[in-house]
């Protein structure tokens, strides 16, 4: 496991991540590989799927022969923000979500965090490592936060993944109940002002960074965006615990419905489990084995 960084032009800052080169890496000097990026959650960084999941030691189960990147995306969902960052004001406060992550790491010159990991991650990646730079080498997943960022960043940029992976994630961004899930009771908000009024800063900062436009958010929906899939199109894995603390099983159960009404194949899990990293913990070989199956394998 690699701790590296470079520098974003779409941030104005330099980013840490870490990377998983597969065993092998550096004596089959001739050998390339399909590329997995793993995103993180809310209040997470780089770190999260090392410390927290062990992914680099189920990665050695597994033998991988895949290099997973790992990204610093703050708390960002990976969007480009509607609101314009200002580093200046950032740098004079902690973190919000984060109890370990430093100002300096954090605040961005500007948070355009989707060019950030389609454009620049992505261009130094298949740069710097010996990846296979094609569209069906390429995956990307992540949880919570992460697992909402790498739904949209997969659907919005058909030309660059083949696959997608949620764990846990935010899979339906406008999905207001039931809870539990009823297919054929389910509402989705309309009025976004009002989007995320009971869980106070968190709805503050989501409201920020995809402001007062529906369309904006419909834009960024994975379950809405999942209305205009056809099968085949992108490789998709959905998981989340039936305890999962934020609800978002009911999201991901719409989600679920969507691409089944869409005739859309797709892996599905839905099982025991909070939101937390003991229910994570026992999924990232699943995702890590259907990112096996989904990409194109490593080649000579």
């Amino acid at each position: 496991m690699l701790d590296a960084s470079f520098a974003s032009p779409a941030l104005g800052v330099t980013k840490q991540y870490k990377v998983y080169l597969p065993a092998g890496y550096d004596a089959l000097t001739t050998r390339r590989y399909p590329v997995v990026y793993m995103l993180h959650g809310l209040g997470g960084d780089e770190t999260n799927w090392v410390d927290g999941g062990k992914l680099d030691a189920v990665a050695d189960e597994l033998r991988l022969q895949a290099i997973v990147v790992m990204p610093d995306g703050d708390d960002s969902f990976y969007v480009n923000s509607v609101t314009p960052a200002d580093q200046a004001a950032c740098l004079g406060k902690k973190p919000p979500f984060s109890r370990d992550q430093r100002a300096e790491d954090y605040c961005v010159a500007s948070a355009r965090y989707d060019d950030y990991i389609t454009r620049d991650l992505v261009g130094h990646v298949d740069a710097t490592y010996r990846t296979i730079a094609e569209r069906r080498a390429r995956g990307i997943g992540g949880l919570s936060m992460g697992g909402f960022g790498a739904l949209q960043l997969a659907m919005r940029h058909p030309d660059l993944f083949a696959a997608t992976a949620s764990h846990s994630g935010l899979d339906a961004l406008l999905y207001v109940g039931p809870h539990p899930y009823a297919a054929d009771k389910v509402v989705l908000l309309e009025d976004v002002t009002s989007w995320g009024r009971g869980v106070g800063i968190i709805g503050e900062h989501i409201r920020a960074i995809f402001g007062k436009d529906v369309a904006n958010w419909r834009a960024h929906d994975p379950a809405w965006l999942a209305k205009e899939l056809d099968d085949g199109e992108l490789a998709i894995y959905l998981d989340c615990g039936t305890e999962d603390r934020l609800l978002l099983q009911n999201g991901a159960q719409y989600l679920h419905d969507v691409l089944l009404a869409r005739g859309v194949a797709h892996e599905w899990y839905l099982g025991p489990g909070d939101h937390d990293f003991a229910f994570w913990g026992q999924r990232i070989d699943d995702s890590l084995g259907f990112f096996t199956r989904a990409l194109a394998p490593a080649a000579p």
